[in-house]
């Protein structure tokens, strides 16, 4: 049985929508049959019509689930009544990139909504917003599926002692190495972390897309996590960096990344990454259990090629992410995990701020990630920024 949570630690658990507590009609696939592999049905969330429900900073309330698809006109003709007022209500459905949203003008006090409609008829509890939780904080938001706990502590760790980071939020998508509590209490444990939320996100993940560009249509679940938290958590925190358990960000001036957007006058920075990679023969060994990210400082040295004739980019790099302010980000653009849906100032790439990816902090759930080089002078290096700012980390407190 777990020990009571400190007082700035909680659970959130959520109350979903499913479509066949109410309906025959479910969500049909976006892929063409012939793309899609033996697990695409199994592993496609066909049912969950609403991850959750509550109320929004703008004076609606907010349901937020997957796509709606072909749901979509039957959800656009749907009569909404605010219970128990009894008062029906405007509404707008937002269909976004593998996700949607309804927001609902809604009088105060509506505890429920009823939806009556071509789909049926379903009562949707509202939850309260938690925007206070959050409000002021600089704040570490991912989210996890059974990434060692010890981990999840170093990546909180970093992030306090080199950008000051003062709260967490962290969604964990059905682990089965270990509890919401555990994990909530072994964030618990960590010095300097105001405020910290664990929420028990329960939904699918997705399909992934065939490779890098084609058919990435399905995985919806950590679409819906970037606007759950958004909307649900965040829309009052000073300054939130999205990023992977597996990812530091690293600031050559010194200067806190939070500090940083803070300053910018629409609120985003992004930037790009390098590997960070094991080496034959150097310690320790492959999936070697008890490993952490400050046993790795090699990366692999840039490799510049050309792009469209034109351009010249790192072969080698990983992905954008991202640090944003809440509240400079409009209301209609989209949270996604490597970019914001719709913001263009959010598409420059800042040179001022770099992330590490480890490729061994990670259970390979993706892919094989173990493999390891040879070291070879011309194709690798000692991350000597890396290496500063792991030693100025406190990795035990």
């Amino acid at each position: 049985m777990s020990r009571p949570l400190a007082d700035h630690v909680e659970i959130m658990r959520l109350q979903p929508t499913r479509l066949p507590d109410f309906t025959p009609a479910r969500r049909l696939a976006p892929r063409p049959v012939e793309a899609r592999d033996a697990d695409y049905d199994a592993r496609f969330d066909a049912e969950t019509l609403f991850y959750d429900a509550f109320v929004g900073t703008r004076g609606r309330i907010v349901l937020v689930g997957p796509p709606f698809l072909n749901l979509k006109g039957d959800l656009e003709a749907t009569t909404i009544t605010a219970l128990p007022s009894e008062a029906n209500c405007r509404f707008e459905v937002r269909e976004l990139d593998r996700h949607g949203q309804i927001h609902v003008e809604a009088p105060d006090g509506t505890r429920s909504l009823r939806l009556s409609g071509p789909l049926g008829t379903a009562e949707v509890a509202i939850r309260p917003s938690e925007v206070d939780i959050f409000a002021g904080r600089r704040v570490l938001f991912t989210q996890s599926r059974n990434n060692d706990i010890a981990w999840i502590r170093d990546w909180v760790r970093f992030s306090r002692d080199i950008h000051g980071a003062d709260a967490v939020l962290i969604y964990d998508n059905n682990s089965d190495r270990y509890s919401p509590e555990d994990l909530a209490e072994a964030l618990g444990e960590i010095a300097g972390i105001a405020a910290i939320r664990v929420v028990d996100w329960p939904y699918k993940f997705g399909p992934q897309g065939i490779d890098a560009r084609r058919y990435w249509d399905s995985d919806f679940g950590q679409h819906g996590v970037w606007e759950h938290a958004r909307r649900r958590f965040l829309e009052a925190a000073a300054s939130v960096q999205g990023s992977d358990v597996d990812e530091f960000i690293l600031t050559p001036s010194g200067r806190s990344i939070f500090e940083a957007v803070e300053a910018e006058p629409f609120g985003v920075l992004r930037y790009e990454g390098r590997w960070v990679i094991g080496i034959e023969g150097r310690d320790p060994p492959p999936g070697k259990a008890g490993r952490r990210h400050c046993d790795y400082t090699v990366t692999r040295r840039e490799r510049p090629v050309k792009r469209l004739g034109i351009l010249t980019v790192d072969a080698d790099r990983c992905p954008p992410k991202w640090t944003l302010v809440p509240s400079r980000i409009p209301d209609r653009a989209q949270w996604k995990i490597h970019s914001i849906g719709g913001h263009l100032p959010s598409r420059w790439m800042t040179k001022d701020f770099s992330y590490r990816h480890f490729r061994e902090i990670s259970d390979s759930w993706k892919y094989e990630r173990m493999g390891r080089e040879a070291f070879d002078t011309a194709r690798h290096e000692v991350d000597q920024l890396l290496a500063d700012h792991i030693a100025a980390v406190r990795w035990d407190v």
